[in-house]
């Protein structure tokens, strides 16, 4: 119930931020049009306030030294497309008198008759607005030069209008832009929507059939799903696939391990026993037994937690750079001391070998091999032969026994745990696939094949690091 609330609550939220990056776009979109529109509306109109002011300079003549104006309302008309506005105009001569029109217009911003000084002509106006009689009005101011004698200097025509006809033409434009779009906007968040909402329903129902299954249960998805889902059902079937295996192999492991300890434990309490019962006598053979038997536990006990480790390390992939020979040797003279009257000859070809990979498991794989060649094979003490080469691309590593081997078809069946050769004492049966997980996981191999000298060779090939 909660992972189907925790769904449902991640499904609105993506919604909602989906819906206020639509709205922060549809605003943005807004601007811009309301923006167009209020510069198409003043281009349109401020075409009629030139003409207007355009036709009245150029009705301008002087008479007896005076400006005169031949006004003809039909200066005007061009203006009557927008029957509510009102209009305002005025001509003002050469010595700042008003001759005709209204004398209390709005003066023009200083910085825009300074910048229209220089080179007002008749024919290029400029436009301001400001506030007439308590509306806002556009005004179209354009200069003609007058040259005769009595009157020479500039004329100043002046033509305002009222902005209700500009800002009905703006909401037209707002509204003829921005109504489609706003419905297509608003179908395509309800598509969207319901979209999303159909493509993440197999999702619910996955969740819903892994939230109803035991911890056990890692069997594949059984819910069917479109074909875009596929890829993720069929990661999620691989990944409890592994975890399905990891968990049999665990299983497994802690079943051999406690078969494995039950036998020497259970010697070790009936030889306590006889020595605690039995006569005097018996007393130092229980003792010696006891002692062989607590070995075997501690071998035990060492080659698990070996086995644990690789196992561990194998999954954090741990890589650093390294040198085999300095690991071989530590591995030999840790191998050596805890075993008593070993005999090892240590041999290499080469005075360095760097390579990538996890130390520890390396280390753990000679210690396996070289234990393993220590207890079966020098039974009359010959010295056992350890020594690293290179072939090629890869290091090899070889350790020689004289013992009695292992038959040929053993050979892989030994590397399984919990396995013994059947020419072996007994053991616990991890060494060899402790070898074999960790040499693996550096992209190596190892073998065991028979030594020319009698005896076996273990022999490890391990990848050199790629320079």
């Amino acid at each position: 119930m909660n992972a189907r609330l925790l769904i449902k609550q991640n499904v609105i939220l993506r919604h909602s931020r989906r819906a206020a990056a639509s709205l922060l776009v549809m605003l943005a979109m807004y601007t811009g049009i309301r923006i167009y529109s209020l510069s198409a509306a003043d281009r349109s109109y401020d075409r009629l306030l030139s003409g207007a002011a355009l036709s009245i300079a150029e009705s301008l003549s002087v008479t007896h030294g005076n400006i005169r104006t031949d006004l003809s309302y039909a200066a005007l008309e061009m203006l009557s497309a927008a029957p509510d506005d009102r209009v305002f105009y005025s001509v003002v001569g050469p010595n700042g008198a008003v001759v005709t029109g209204y004398g209390d217009l709005p003066a023009e911003p200083p910085n825009l008759r300074k910048n229209g000084l220089t080179s007002g002509r008749a024919g290029e106006a400029r436009f301001f607005d400001a506030y007439y009689r308590g509306d806002e009005v556009r005004f179209a101011v354009l200069g003609r030069q007058m040259s005769e004698p009595n009157a020479s200097g500039w004329v100043w025509v002046q033509v305002g209008q009222t902005r209700l006809a500009r800002d009905a033409l703006q909401r037209e434009l707002i509204l003829g832009a921005v109504a489609p779009l706003g419905f297509v906007a608003i179908v395509t968040l309800i598509l969207a929507w319901f979209g999303t909402d159909r493509a993440l329903r197999p999702l619910k129902r996955i969740g819903d059939e892994l939230g109803a299954r035991r911890a056990v249960e890692l069997d594949p998805i059984r819910t069917p799903v479109p074909r875009e889902i596929t890829p993720l059902t069929d990661a999620i079937d691989g990944f409890m696939a592994r975890l399905a295996s990891t968990m049999d192999t665990l299983r497994m492991f802690i079943a051999e391990a406690a078969h494995q300890l039950r036998t020497p434990l259970a010697a070790l309490r009936a030889q306590a026993e006889i020595g605690v019962d039995g006569k005097p006598e018996d007393a130092h053979r229980s003792l010696v037994a006891i002692e062989k038997n607590a070995a075997k536990i501690s071998r035990l006990l060492d080659q698990l937690l070996s086995h644990a480790t690789v196992l561990h390390r194998t999954d954090i992939q741990k890589t650093e750079t390294f040198d085999l020979i300095d690991i071989v040797h530590e591995a030999a003279h840790e191998t050596i001391n805890m075993t008593s009257g070993a005999n090892v000859e240590i041999d290499h070809s080469i005075d360095a070998a760097p390579m990538k990979g996890d130390p520890v498991l390396i280390g753990e794989s000679v210690k396996n091999l070289l234990h393993n060649a220590l207890r079966y094979g020098c039974p009359n003490k010959e010295p056992i032969s350890l020594s690293v080469g290179i072939d090629r691309d890869e290091y090899v590593v070889l350790i020689a026994d004289r013992g009695p081997g292992i038959p040929a078809e053993q050979r892989e069946w030994v590397f399984q745990r919990f396995t013994r050769g059947s020419q072996s004492s007994p053991g616990a049966g991890l060494g060899l696939d402790i070898v074999r997980r960790a040499v693996t996981r550096h992209g190596g191999n190892v073998v065991l094949r028979d030594n020319p000298k009698g005896g076996l060779i273990a022999e490890l090939r391990l990848p050199r690091a790629q320079s």
